[in-house]
C-alpha cells in the first residue's frame, strides 16, 4: 500500500527540485498515454524556476495546434466542463448530502423492518413508540402487505393455495422506501421459507396495523 503524500510546499530545495523532475516526466507520460489510448487532441505546457523556456509536449507545433482548436470553439462549448473552485466545492457538498440522505434513508428503513419483524417474533419488550415511529411502521407494514398480497395472488393464479403459504421472513436485500409507493413486481422474492410454523403473516401484520396506535415496543430506532 502506498503511503499517502502530503501534499504541501517540500521545503528542501533539493528534494523539491527531485519532486519536481519525477512528477514532471511522470505528467507527461500520463498526456502521452491519453493522446495514444483515446485518440485524442492533448498537449501539455510546464513552467518551472529551473528552465528558462517552458517546456512543452508534444512539441511547440503540437500545442499550438491543440491552443488553436480549443479557441476555435464557441464559449459555451469551452466552459460547459468548466467549474471554479467555489463551484466545485458546492457541487461536492451537494453530492455527500445527497449521499448521506441516502444512508438515512436506508438506516431508517433497516431499523423499521427490523422492529416490525422483532414484534411479530414477540422479541420487543414493551415501550411506546412516539409519533414518527408509529407513522413510519404503519407505512412500512402497508406496504408489506401489499407486496405480501400482490405474491399470494400470483400463486394462487397459479394454482396454489394461500393457506399453504409459508411464513415470512424478513429479506434484507429487498428495502422498502418508506417515501414512496413500491413496485410490487420488483419485490417477487419478497416471501421465503421457514422451519417454524407460524399464524399466516398477513394476519399478523395487519393486526399491527390495526393496533397501530397502541403498539407497545421497545423504540429501537435511532433518532436521524
Amino acid at each position: 500500500m502506498r503511503k499517502k503524500v502530503k501534499l504541501s510546499l517540500i521545503e528542501n530545495a533539493t528534494t523539491r527540485r527531485k519532486t519536481f523532475l519525477k512528477r514532471k516526466e511522470g505528467l507527461l507520460k500520463k498526456v502521452d498515454e491519453l493522446a495514444t489510448l483515446c485518440d485524442v487532441k492533448a498537449c501539455a505546457v510546464v513552467y518551472s524556476p529551473y528552465q528558462s523556456t517552458p517546456e512543452v509536449w508534444p512539441s511547440r507545433e503540437g500545442v499550438e495546434e491543440v491552443v488553436s482548436n480549443f479557441m476555435e470553439c464557441s464559449v459555451r462549448e469551452r466552459t460547459k466542463n468548466m467549474v471554479d473552485q467555489e463551484t466545485f466545492v458546492r457541487q461536492s457538498i451537494a453530492k455527500e448530502n445527497e449521499h448521506l440522505n441516502k444512508l438515512r434513508e436506508e438506516n431508517r428503513n433497516s431499523q423499521i423492518k427490523e422492529f416490525m419483524f422483532g414484534c411479530l417474533e414477540g422479541k420487543m419488550e414493551a415501550h411506546h413508540l412516539d409519533g414518527r415511529d408509529k407513522r413510519d411502521l404503519k407505512s412500512f407494514v402497508d406496504k408489506y402487505l401489499n407486496v405480501i398480497t400482490h405474491k399470494i395472488e400470483i400463486l394462487t393464479k397459479n394454482g396454489e393455495s394461500s393457506s399453504s403459504l409459508p411464513p415470512l421472513i424478513a429479506d434484507a436485500a429487498a428495502p422498502i422506501n418508506l417515501n414512496q409507493n413500491p413496485n410490487v413486481e420488483e419485490h417477487e422474492d419478497i416471501l421465503s421459507m421457514e422451519n417454524n410454523h407460524q399464524e399466516p403473516v398477513t394476519a399478523r401484520l395487519a393486526a399491527l396495523t390495526i393496533a397501530d396506535a397502541d403498539v407497545s415496543a421497545p423504540n429501537n430506532t435511532k433518532k436521524l
